[in-house]
């Protein structure tokens, strides 16, 4: 993946350290991993304004899974959306998944507006709104 871009960098020290991963390639798949699990749980709408507000890299990864039929889990809990982002990952430990999700999570919400947040988090189910409202907004230098 290239990251020629200061902003990615930015964004992929902020998952590599806030995620408690070992090496910025960890950060990238766990980046993927997040963004394609998220991108299934918000409708196509917030999806596309996300992604328009994202590097192409991210926006790729959010817009990345195909579904014939889009059925977004207005249910989904916190652990099967950290299972899935690990499954996606390379990962299994769900548990450990927390650390990297609220990562991910802080590091997007440097390119969104509060508006956008708000939206993001109104489309996410309950659980998986929690998690979202958790992560930091991260003030950055770029």
């Amino acid at each position: 993946m290239e990251m020629d871009d200061s902003g990615l960098i930015q964004y992929y020290d902020i998952v590599f350290s806030m995620g408690k991963l070992r090496t910025v390639e960890h950060a990238q798949h766990w980046s993927n991993g997040v963004l394609e699990t998220l991108g299934i749980c918000l409708d196509r709408n917030t999806k596309r304004a996300l992604a328009k507000n994202l590097p192409e890299e991210l926006a790729k990864s959010l817009k990345g899974v195909f579904w014939l039929l889009h059925f977004r889990d207005p249910q989904m809990s916190s652990i099967e959306f950290r299972q899935r982002a690990a499954r996606r990952s390379g990962n299994t430990d769900a548990e450990f998944a927390y650390f990297p999700t609220l990562a991910v999570f802080s590091g997007i919400k440097q390119y969104i507006d509060s508006d956008l947040e708000d939206r993001v988090s109104n489309a996410l189910s309950r659980e998986v709104r929690e998690l979202w409202q958790k992560a930091e907004r991260i003030k950055t230098t770029a």
